[in-house]
C-alpha cells in the first residue's frame, strides 16, 4: 500500500476532498497497470485509483447500482467521449477476491487501439512498473556486454 500511494500515486492520503464520487478531480489517478493481464498487444489497460469507496453488495461483492452508474458517467466523459470508438472502451472492477491492491479503491478501463496522444495525456505520461524495470534491465544487461 505504501508503494502505490507513495510512489505510484503520490498521494499523502486517501481521504477524499469530495463527498460525491468522481466529484473533485484530484480523488482521481488515472495510471497504466504496472502488471497487465496477457492480452492483445493493441489494448491499453489503465486503472483509475480512487480515495472514494465505490460500493458493493456485502451478499453479492458486486457493485451497487449507484456506485456502476457513477463508474459508467465517469468512464463516458473521460474514455468513450475521447475515443474514435466508444465501442472499444470497456472497464470492469474486481470483486474483493480477486484484487491485488486491497487498501486502495480502484478500477480497471481498456482501451483497444486508443489514440496514445490521449493515453500520455489521461496518464500525465505514466510508464508501468513492468515496461520500467524491463528497460532498466535491458539497460544493465546492455551495460554488462559492452
Amino acid at each position: 500500500m505504501k508503494f502505490v500511494l507513495r510512489t505510484r500515486l503520490h498521494w499523502d492520503s486517501v481521504i477524499p476532498s469530495s463527498t460525491i464520487p468522481f466529484g473533485d478531480p484530484t480523488d482521481v489517478k488515472i495510471l497504466y497497470n504496472d502488471w497487465p493481464y496477457g492480452v492483445d498487444p493493441r489494448i491499453v489497460h489503465l486503472v483509475v485509483w480512487t480515495k472514494f469507496n465505490l460500493e458493493d453488495e456485502s451478499e453479492t461483492d458486486d457493485l451497487t447500482p449507484a456506485a456502476r452508474q457513477a463508474i459508467d458517467t465517469y468512464v463516458d466523459k473521460t474514455f468513450r467521449e475521447h475515443t474514435r470508438n466508444p465501442d472499444h472502451v470497456v472497464w470492469f472492477k474486481n470483486w474483493k477476491r480477486l484484487k491485488s491492491v486491497h487498501a486502495v479503491e480502484h478500477f480497471h478501463v481498456m482501451l483497444f487501439e486508443p489514440d496514445m496522444k490521449f493515453v500520455e495525456k489521461i496518464t500525465g505520461g505514466d510508464v508501468p512498473l513492468s515496461v520500467r524495470l524491463k528497460i532498466e534491465s535491458e539497460g544493465k544487461i546492455a551495460d554488462k556486454v559492452t
